[in-house]
């Protein structure tokens, strides 16, 4: 069964409220004076534009069947997405001009805050994946007109994790939506869904945090030393929460393992290679982290040869500042020459398959040898 509204969730929305003023309210049939607490917007940073957005296509009546809010882990997707169904639910909603706000005191929002509401909806991977029976008891639901709203809101989480034969069955009901319902999907990028699926949809990009303001939160906290802040602040992506789980993992540990295997000659990265491999195959998670520390390593590379190919005098400190990895600026530049461009591109284009292989039992093993064979396949020779 799809998670109905008495899932417990952490809430997205109505941590603060207001002070109480009278107010009229402006719908059909309801010419007394009610009492509204207008509540702010969910704590979603980052995400205030995406909201704004979304309220003005409500104030304008313009409201899609589908939405997909695709953006890095992280970046408040979910909390969005919930806030989106507290304002689609709100029997009195405040669209206002750039602030939609939901009353916070009609029995639609408490019966939201609680997860009791008949006309919410949500689903999300039951283990690694949505499974068709999920999707087919998502179906069953919206066969029936709301019970008590004026809409349902259907929240499809991390609907990347979707198998294939539940991508089509969703996409059927996505083909012809039911009256009165509204889907409301969540990715980490537009790329990890059928292109039909995200054809049908009305997307809004979720963006991070801008390294700016999530390094002046990095040196707010302390969370590492002051020589890492600009590679922390890179590699999280705009998320402050990716930047604390990426610190768990260790994450600077495992970037100096990698680098001191991928600037190695390829006879010694050869006796290095099943050796690291069995250390980052040890889990799902270890695995995705090698891989994303992998990708900054692809993308400074990238960088750096663009920068020689163009033949730019560019200063050494502001070469630097435009990496993920600007404290080895002098080793990249170096083995930068070893790779070729189109090597790379497809390098990259591979790795965003892994988290797909993962969630299809592909063994994690020959997934980490496989990541790391490429440095040692095609390394050009070096002149000694």
């Amino acid at each position: 069964m799809p998670c109905v509204a008495g899932q417990v969730l952490s809430p997205a929305c109505g941590q603060e409220k207001n002070k109480c003023e009278l107010k009229r309210s402006h719908y059909p049939g309801q010419g007394v004076n009610l009492r509204v607490n207008r509540q702010a917007p969910a704590d979603i940073p980052g995400q205030e534009r995406a909201f704004r957005l979304f309220g003005r296509m409500m104030k304008r009546g313009l409201l899609a069947h589908a939405y997909l809010l695709a953006g890095p882990s992280g970046a408040g997707k979910e909390a969005l997405a919930l806030s989106i169904a507290k304002l689609l639910l709100c029997e009195h909603p405040y669209p206002g001009e750039d602030h939609p706000r939901p009353c916070g005191s009609c029995a639609g929002c408490i019966k939201f805050e609680h997860r009791t509401h008949p006309d919410l909806e949500i689903l999300k991977p039951q283990g690694a994946m949505i499974k068709l029976d999920q999707v087919r008891d998502l179906q069953k639901a919206l066969s029936f007109s709301p019970l008590d709203s004026r809409r349902r809101v259907c929240l499809i989480l991390e609907a990347q994790k979707i198998n294939l034969p539940s991508a089509n069955a969703l996409l059927k009901t996505l083909e012809e939506p039911p009256d009165r319902n509204h889907l409301i999907l969540t990715a980490t990028s537009v790329r990890a869904l059928l292109p039909t699926i995200v054809s049908r949809c009305h997307v809004i990009h979720c963006e991070g945090l801008s390294v700016s303001a999530i390094t002046e939160h990095i040196k707010g906290e302390g969370l590492c030393p002051s020589g890492l802040v600009q590679s922390l602040a890179r590699f999280s992506e705009g998320s402050i929460s990716k930047a604390r789980d990426l610190l768990e993992q260790d994450v600077f540990s495992v970037r100096e393992d990698l680098f001191r295997f991928l600037k190695s000659r390829r006879e010694k990265a050869l006796s290095m290679l099943f050796i690291l491999s069995r250390q980052i195959s040890g889990s799902r998670e270890s695995i995705l982290l090698a891989v994303h520390v992998i990708r900054t390593f692809l993308r400074d590379l990238m960088m750096l040869k663009g920068l020689r190919s163009d033949d730019r005098k560019e200063p050494k400190e502001h070469a630097a500042q435009m990496l993920f990895n600007p404290d080895y600026v002098n080793d990249l530049r170096a083995i930068s020459h070893l790779f070729g461009s189109q090597d790379l591109a497809g390098y990259c284009q591979w790795l965003d398959k892994v988290e797909w292989l993962l969630d299809r039992n592909i063994s994690r093993e020959f997934l980490a040898e496989s990541i790391l064979i490429f440095w040692v396949r095609k390394r050009r020779h070096e002149n000694n």
